[in-house]
């Protein structure tokens, strides 16, 4: 085996070069000590997300809408999009102008906007002619945007 000058100068000295010659450290007694904090934290997040969890639904159940309509807006897959189109429609809007405003392909607005109509967040009115459909918020929509608003307070908050 080779060894450094420095690593031959302390062999010389006598002094325990190698961690085989020093007493051996339990890595169980290690492991036990911190996965107690590692257990504690990991306790404690899953406390705060369970409370929080029950914020959500208990704020969430006091506004008498579905829980359905919650995971619709913010769990489920697409659900940035369709808090991003209830949020443009503050004005009336119709399917094109929604797209160009969000920098979105029409066909994607028109599959949330079905949802939106689905769930009654938004409603459809015809102008001029009847061939032009515009789209705007609901009592219900303004009232789920109010909602989430508070919710994202609360969380903010924690």
């Amino acid at each position: 085996m080779l060894y450094s000058v420095a690593e031959t100068k302390v062999m010389e000295a006598g002094a325990p070069l190698r961690a085989e010659a020093q007493a051996p450290i339990d890595n169980r007694v290690l492991l036990i000590n911190a996965s107690s904090y590692i257990a504690a934290a990991a306790w404690g997040g899953l406390a705060a997300a369970l409370a929080y969890k029950g914020i959500v639904r208990s704020v969430w159940s006091k506004s008498m809408f579905d829980y359905s309509v919650f995971k619709l807006l913010v769990k489920m897959r697409g659900s940035g999009t369709r808090m991003r189109i209830l949020q443009t429609l503050e004005k009336p809007m119709n399917r094109q102008q929604l797209a160009n405003e969000l920098g979105l392909d029409w066909k994607a607005v028109d599959r949330h906007i079905e949802v939106l109509l689905t769930y009654g967040l938004i409603k459809e009115t015809s102008e001029g002619n009847g061939r032009v459909k515009h789209y705007i918020l609901t009592e219900e929509g303004k009232h789920v945007l109010e909602l989430l608003e508070k919710l994202s307070q609360i969380s903010s908050s924690q």
